[in-house]
């Protein structure tokens, strides 16, 4: 189908309008419509649209869209119009014009055209288990041939390159940001990289691109539905050997399952709604005895009826409580960096600091020093100031969400229990 919005003509200026829509209604018609035009599984009910590049990030580039436009400096008005304009053809006719009639004064709003752009956009189930919150989340599908092992679709790949690209300017002159004609020539390249392998997937006439149904598993114990990420997958038979092989001679762990002596703390700083936030993130002995017991071939527990998830994923190098306990203070500090990125956007307006006591963060897709990791971070104290907050908190949870571990769903797992 053709995603030009009117053959020949140029975008229209982005608005100039520093407002940012409310992100709980995005999605302009065209693309909410466009969720009825496939046929959906009924555990999927309405279905969802799941961004790969989270609204967050989309908004900070849209934050420079409209200076950059309006550039006096030509060759960073004329990178930053090429990729402007070229946001505005991906979109397609009915998206592209929907934008602009919701618009002041029909000007298209750059946060939502980039929010609405069909392919940044997974259609899915409604609710999934797993909230990547601002971290990337991919479209991914099987290897041809490999091990159960899962890569990025051709799409999300363009497309973690336009976000990499975008954060390392952002991070650049001490945090300043570097916005120059380079980047948008850059973002340019791979957002029409995207497009062109969007467009070699059929859709017909429809706005949305089909839904992969291959990547979501759905639990019927729990009714949820999971994406299966960069996890990879191995057969049952695999899976036993796997356990098999990391079982023998196990240590008893019994002594640390209801420990609350502190195995790892972190402490992080970071401004979270204009208050300068400190936090102590604390592993406990009995958290770290949770994530063995749930997470690890050697000691997971395969009597435990009451696994919440879909899916369980395995550190397959963690043998002894010592490995878990290592692997809590490596983690730590940047699941602790994580936490208050994540409380600064669900939670960063709130009137009182207090506010945060008990808040519950579950995350996954988070990349720490290369590895994706899933966690269930609790807030369990918030003393100091309101202005400068000295937060605790607990980490109740955490496991691999890549190809760092396998993963196994709970049929699986019932049948590798049967056969160990």
């Amino acid at each position: 189908m053709t995603t030009s919005p009117v053959a020949g003509r140029p975008a229209p200026p982005p608005s100039t309008a520093r407002e940012v829509p409310d992100k709980g209604k995005w999605a302009v018609k065209p693309l909410n419509d466009g969720k009825l035009a496939y046929a959906l599984p009924t555990e999927w009910k309405s279905g969802a649209l799941h961004h790969k590049i989270s609204k967050e990030r989309l908004s900070s580039i849209a934050e420079q869209l409209t200076p950059a436009w309006n550039a006096k400096d030509q060759q960073l008005q004329g990178a930053a119009r090429a990729f402007w304009n070229l946001c505005w053809s991906v979109a397609g006719e009915s998206v592209a014009q929907a934008v602009a009639m919701a618009g002041h004064s029909g000007s298209p709003n750059p946060h939502r055209l980039l929010w609405n752009l069909p392919l940044m956009v997974s259609l899915g189930p409604q609710s999934p288990a797993n909230d990547p919150g601002m971290n990337f989340d991919p479209d991914t599908e099987p290897v041809p041939g490999g091990p159960g092992t899962r890569r990025m679709d051709a799409v999300s790949i363009a497309l973690k390159e336009l976000e990499t690209a975008w954060l390392t300017a952002a991070d650049a002159d001490g945090g300043r940001g570097a916005y120059d004609a380079a980047l948008w020539t850059t973002l340019h390249r791979h957002l029409q990289t995207a497009h062109i392998a969007a467009e070699r997937i059929e859709r017909g006439a429809r706005v949305l691109y089909p839904p992969l149904r291959e990547q979501w598993v759905y639990d019927s114990t729990t009714k949820q539905n999971l994406r299966k990420g960069l996890t990879p997958f191995p057969t049952p038979e695999q899976g036993r050997r796997l356990f098999a092989g990391a079982r023998s001679n196990a240590p008893s762990i019994a002594a640390y399952a209801a420990s609350g002596a502190a195995a790892a703390t972190a402490t992080v700083r970071a401004a979270v709604g204009g208050r300068q936030v400190t936090l102590r993130l604390t592993a406990a002995e009995e958290n770290v005895h949770h994530v063995c017991v749930r997470h690890t071939l050697t000691f997971f527990d395969f009597t435990d009826a009451s696994r919440p998830r879909p899916i369980n994923t395995f550190w397959p190098d963690v043998r002894t409580f010592a490995d878990a306990t290592a692997l809590a203070a490596t983690l730590l500090p940047g699941i602790g960096r994580s936490a208050l990125r994540e409380l600064d956007r669900a939670s960063g307006n709130v009137a009182h600091a207090a506010d945060w006591l008990d808040e519950v963060l579950e995350i996954s897709n988070e990349d720490l020093g290369g590895r994706l990791v899933f966690f269930n971070v609790q807030f369990t104290e918030v003393n100091g100031t309101d202005a400068a907050p000295a937060v605790e908190a607990v980490i109740e949870s955490f496991a691999p969400d890549g190809p760092d571990g396998p993963g196994f769903t709970r049929g699986d797992l019932d049948l590798i229990a049967g056969q160990l």
